[in-house]
């Protein structure tokens, strides 16, 4: 098998790495690389990609290509990924698999006509302390859920173009959704261009569950870097160190205490799932249908700023 990447920016280019990994492991015949960008290029090292091309289109249209990884700005996902998968190419697409709920429903009506798999990189999925979460929650180890708030911050450059909501909010949404199997039935956001005239780099959302209740800050206005999960239970609450993959863990006022996780190669672990659902023809974690109703709820709250 044979998965070729689009796009080799600072995310694509960790992805090729993973890719060139599972070829050197025997996991793959071989890999492609797509890049426009000929200073992106020159920063791919130690690689010997089978296939190489400068244009999407002349690139999808390889017949020795069985797979791509599309990793290129969301604005370009739709038609980079319509045209792969007209072409034949099982797709895993960074996300929000779209901007527009009807274009991601489209993607996933013509991977099931075509019989191809279609998945989205919502990459905490994979992460072992967010699967090691949801097993205790499953358990009821905490207890009946309160609420949770989840803290994506950063302080980033000016970015031309880029709405911090469309951006990262993908995370912190599926991951509610990852955890409990639900989406919001309502919510509020409050949001901020700061630095710019128009599109966000600050948003504060209020989301109403059936049970339950989250909030979830996003900034790139804030110096401290969090990627931050805290869950508060009836029986135990949590705090939990997304990227560093640490669990601490509470019982009251007066115990508290880290359940190991071991921290796992999640880019690997994602790339090695798409693999295994092009093989066996099943989605299990990512499945087209997850983005798009990820993407559906998105566009609905930011309809309602």
């Amino acid at each position: 098998m044979k998965i070729g990447v689009i796009g080799v920016g600072s995310w694509g280019k960790r992805v090729v790495g993973e890719y060139n990994t599972l070829v050197k492991e025997g996991k793959l015949t071989g890999i492609g690389i797509c890049e426009k960008n000929p200073t992106l290029m020159k920063q791919i090292q130690d690689i010997n990609p089978a296939i190489v091309s400068t244009d999407y289109k002349e690139f999808l249209n390889n017949k020795d290509l069985d797979a791509v990884h599309i990793c290129v700005p969301n604005e370009f996902h739709y038609d980079i990924a319509k045209y792969a998968l007209k072409n034949g190419k099982h797709v895993l697409l960074e996300k929000p698999i779209t901007q527009e709920a009807h274009k991601a429903y489209e993607l996933v009506e013509i991977a099931s006509q075509e019989g191809l798999i279609l998945q989205v990189g919502h990459i905490f999925r994979f992460a072992n302390v967010i699967r090691k979460t949801k097993e205790l929650i499953e358990q009821g180890y905490f207890g009946k859920i309160y609420y949770m708030t989840l803290n994506w911050t950063t302080l980033m450059n000016y970015m031309e173009g880029i709405d911090i909501i469309w951006d990262l909010l993908p995370h912190p949404l599926d991951m509610i959704h990852f955890l409990t199997g639900e989406y919001p039935k309502k919510w509020h956001i409050t949001a901020k261009p700061c630095r710019r005239k128009s599109l966000n780099e600050l948003a504060v959302l209020e989301l109403d569950y059936s049970d339950f209740f989250a909030t979830i800050e996003l900034s790139w206005v804030t110096p401290e870097r969090k990627r931050l999960l805290q869950l508060v239970g009836s029986q135990r609450q949590a705090r939990i160190e997304c990227v560093k993959q640490q669990l601490h863990i509470f019982e009251g006022n007066e115990k508290e205490f880290d359940i190991p996780v071991e921290k796992n190669n999640t880019i690997l672990d994602e790339a090695l799932n798409f693999i295994e659902s092009i093989t066996n023809k099943k989605m299990p974690y990512n499945a087209h249908i997850i983005g798009a109703q990820n993407v559906d709820i998105i566009e609905k709250i930011v309809k309602s700023i």
